[in-house]
């Protein structure tokens, strides 16, 4: 009686590399939390090595696209969206040190292009190549443009007020964007609210209430009144904090 040897396929090893650095960071971002890790260098060293674990398994994606089965395929056919996922989670899911604010762009452009590569070597139909490979193009050149102009450094933070109560922090923050644009913004923060875990902080997102010009940095004035009642400059903003910011 003879017994096959199987294995698990590298593309599929990808797309749950792909998925699983991706997804959980997406939810978090849309639950309005950040994580920020314990240790500040420990997001780059891996993002290095998932990023060269990415190429090694799209190299053997592709040296074993003749393996054909109904998984392989779709996950071939999918493989440029769980790398747009994955990119997407990695630039909004958690704040990162300065070494890889810098190699991010790098990270991120090798692995779409790893997706499109395994799409283009392991698709053979025609029609599903020529089709999916225009939509796709129409995604990703815009993120290609979007990574290497973006600036994802942090914004500076011009001066913080916290309410009477101290719950809140009021902090005005100049944002230069380049060719993206450059603002001044108002953000409020609920204090207290982190939760600790054992691999970093979960942050709970600002709150943006105001949005100027980026020059306003200089000569823009904030104070609170009452512990819902900020003013920016002369303007006096109401805010409805606990339901935005629980």
């Amino acid at each position: 009686m003879k017994t096959g040897k199987t294995s698990v396929s590298p593309r599929t090893i990808l797309a749950i590399l792909l998925l699983g650095f991706g997804v959980p960071y997406i939810i978090l971002k849309i639950s309005g939390y950040t994580l920020v890790p314990v240790n500040r260098l420990a997001p780059a060293v891996m993002s290095s090595l998932i990023t060269a674990f990415v190429v090694f398994l799209t190299i053997r994606g592709i040296k074993r696209r003749k393996e054909k089965t109904r998984t392989s395929d779709v996950l071939s056919l999918l493989m440029p969206v769980f790398a747009i996922i994955f990119v997407i989670g990695k630039a909004i899911g958690y704040d990162t040190d300065d070494i890889e604010l810098y190699l991010l762009p790098a990270y991120a452009c090798i692995v779409l292009l790893c997706g499109i590569a395994l799409f283009f070597a392991c698709v053979s139909r025609k029609r599903l190549r020529i089709g999916l490979g225009i939509t796709y193009s129409v995604l990703l050149l815009p993120m290609f443009a979007v990574l290497l102009l973006w600036d994802f450094s942090p914004k500076p933070v011009v001066t913080a007020e916290v309410s009477p109560d101290g719950q809140y922090l009021a902090q005005i923050v100049r944002s230069d964007q380049g060719i993206f644009g450059r603002r001044t913004f108002v953000n409020v923060t609920r204090q207290g609210k982190d939760i600790q875990l054992p691999i970093g902080v979960l942050r709970k997102d600002p709150a943006r209430v105001y949005t100027g010009e980026y020059e306003e940095h200089e000569t823009i004035t904030i104070f609170w009144e009452t512990n819902e009642i900020l003013h920016v400059n002369e303007n006096k903003i109401i805010l409805h904090l606990r339901p935005l910011l629980e």
